[in-house]
């Protein structure tokens, strides 16, 4: 009797450790599970802020352009050269002066200065314009856009497309890991583009697309040298 007592014991205390151990590993499942939960939810918090920032980045951009006169961006391209032809856009200009900043609040600060929880050089800012014209009224390109001169084109540029690109690493989605070495300088817009050879699932973008409609007042006797 006593015997069979200790063995109903031991059978009994043999099963209450097989409960905690696979207590034990439902938990540590579970544990797993919930940090690499919480490591996606972190990366998607962290692939909308990238989002938000380069739409901001984006918007400030095309700000710039559109408070530009038409006839300032007929005659001047974005590395200061007069009478460009078009299309145009600023990979001439130098990338580091086309970087921004991740979380650098638009206030008057000199852009040497540190601020509190910004990442120099987070985003790359590219920027094309390129005309809209009417067929059979074509200008030479690059054209005539002196205004003094009796045969100057300007009135045949009926618009001009304005196009802002934003672009950084996007290292948010594990399938797609950029490369170590991969630095935001060397990121260009075919890399966007899903039908383009040198398409990169890891570069993201905003893209800012509008039209800015010819307003200049152009003599009809002085279009294109008609009369």
């Amino acid at each position: 009797m006593i015997r069979s007592v200790r063995h109903r014991r031991r059978a009994q205390a043999g099963f209450t450790l097989m409960e905690v151990l696979v207590a034990l590993a439902i938990f540590a499942i579970s544990v797993v599970g919930l940090v690499a939960l919480e490591s996606r939810s972190i990366e998607a918090q962290r692939a909308s802020r990238e989002i938000r920032e380069a739409e901001r980045i984006a918007q400030e951009a095309m700000a710039d352009l559109r408070s530009r006169g038409f006839l300032q961006l007929l005659q001047q391209d974005f590395a200061g050269g007069f009478n460009p032809s078009f299309p145009y856009d600023d990979q001439l200009v130098a990338p580091a002066l086309r970087q921004r900043d991740m979380s650098r609040p638009p206030a008057d600060i000199p852009s040497t200065d540190e601020v509190v929880g910004s990442v120099r050089g987070s985003f790359l800012v590219y920027r094309r314009v390129d005309w809209v014209t009417t067929p059979g009224a074509v200008p030479s390109n690059p054209p005539s856009v002196d205004v003094l001169a009796a045969g100057n084109e300007i009135g045949l540029v009926d618009a001009l497309e304005i196009e802002v690109v934003v672009m950084w690493i996007d290292a948010t989605n594990p399938a797609y890991p950029p490369p170590p070495e991969l630095e935001v300088t060397a990121l260009v817009p075919a890399m966007t583009d899903p039908e383009d050879p040198e398409f990169r699932p890891y570069v993201g973008v905003v893209r800012l697309r509008t039209v800015r409609v010819n307003d200049i007042v152009v003599p009809s006797t002085e279009v294109g040298g008609t009369t």
